[in-house]
């Protein structure tokens, strides 16, 4: 037995698919207007809980299903064929749940009482690490101000807080300061003090900027989060932040991986029913000419499902590994570099495809509101979710020459 070990039967994971099939129409009905809105659809949050794929990837010791990292990214493979904005949303839960479940930095209590309510209530659980200075990247800005009472207060602002406004419990990174709120000058010692906290998402002094207005990935509704000296007593401390979450990143890497597939899949089963349908009609070479026929369209629609197959495969492999508990590089960055490698083949796949796609239908297409559109805006996000495709191949580089950890 591993971290990875199924607990899951092969009869409740098709049960949670076709949970996860049902909630995607349910996506896929709003998802033009909530990327139009610009909003994420708080509507959803009751319907995701009913479901009960909140508590898919909890261990059953606590009352979730034991659902693995690969029963889990198939969730958000199926419910981003319905909207990926909305199901990238929700895959932050999944990310959270199955690094909590595996992370060393958290005691076994706080585990236990943040699964468990997870599991019995439903609670949603949102991460927001990222901060204007250096996204992930960068230590953190927020600061973890001693309190008398004991527990710290914080202060700080973390942007791309995805699911924030359907949440009920924060996890987010902070940075431990002396009595007097300054920063460690050092790197070194900044990065010792960076660590990880878990607090409730109606504690007092957080609110919500609402700066989310992008390019894609509209219906996540990533604002940024605010919070104003918010107490966080001790019992909410979930230990150093890189050592420990960062430290099970796998999750976050095979889950966004899923995510981006089923838009790709989503994507490419769009062209390719309009490619179906569409006829050229008179043309100065014959009277009429089904697209269908057109060689090059076969040869780019084949090109599509080719790329679509090596991200599968690429992802299954991934998860395969963590499945087979297969030995990794110790250093963090080299581990999560081989992991995230599922995440840049699946995103990269997502960009081609809808890009592909939107080049086969064309003028269609390129009119706000169709589905082709959105999907190529949503794709491009992929390209900023840590390790981007440029860190992962810069982090294998220096491992390569000997200078990571």
């Amino acid at each position: 037995m591993h971290k990875h070990t199924p607990e899951i039967t092969a009869e409740e994971r098709a049960n949670v698919l076709a949970k996860a099939r049902e909630l995607a129409k349910e996506f896929d009905a709003i998802g033009r207007e909530c990327d139009a809105a610009n909003r994420f659809p708080t509507e959803m949050v009751p319907l995701y809980r009913e479901s009960g794929l909140a508590a898919v990837a909890v261990p059953r010791k606590y009352g979730g299903l034991g659902g693995d990292i690969w029963t889990t990214c198939l969730v958000g493979r199926e419910l981003a064929k319905g909207d990926p904005g909305i199901a990238l949303s929700f895959n932050m839960h999944q990310s959270m749940v199955g690094i909590f479940r595996g992370t060393p930095a958290l005691t076994e209590q706080t585990r236990a009482s943040i699964l468990s309510r997870v599991a019995s209530e439903g609670a949603i659980i949102c991460g927001p690490f990222s901060e204007a200075r250096a996204g992930l990247a960068g230590l953190a800005d927020t600061v973890a101000v001693p309190d008398p009472r004991g527990g710290w207060r914080l202060s700080g602002k973390k942007n791309w807080s995805t699911l924030v406004e359907g949440a009920d419990v924060i996890a987010l990174n902070a940075t431990i300061t002396d009595e007097d709120g300054q920063l460690p000058e050092d790197f070194r010692e900044h990065t010792t003090r960076e660590s990880t906290f878990v607090i409730p998402a109606d504690s007092a002094n957080i609110s919500i900027d609402r700066t989310w207005d992008t390019l894609g990935m509209r219906a996540t509704g990533s604002q940024t989060l605010v919070l104003d000296e918010v107490y966080a007593p001790p019992e909410t401390y979930g230990g150093n932040f890189r050592q420990g979450l960062v430290g099970e990143a796998e999750w976050a890497a095979i889950l966004f991986g899923g995510v981006y597939l089923g838009l790709a899949e989503k994507a490419f089963a769009a062209t390719r029913e309009a490619l179906k349908k569409k006829h050229l009609g008179a043309t100065a070479g014959a009277q009429d000419t089904a697209i269908k026929q057109v060689g090059y369209v076969q040869h780019a629609l084949g090109r599509m499902r080719y790329e679509i197959e090596v991200a599968a495969r690429a992802l299954e492999t991934t998860a395969n590994m963590a499945l087979e508990n297969r030995d990794l590089p110790s250093s963090v960055p080299a581990r999560k570099a081989m992991w995230d490698t599922a995440k840049v083949v699946t995103t990269e796949a997502a960009i081609s495809v809808t890009d592909q796609g939107l080049r086969l239908v064309g003028g269609a297409a390129f009119r706000r509101g169709n589905v082709l559109e959105r999907l190529f805006r949503d794709a491009r996000a992929g390209i900023l979710h840590s390790f981007s495709t440029d860190q992962v191949y810069d982090t294998f580089g220096r491992y390569e020459f000997g200078l990571l950890g």
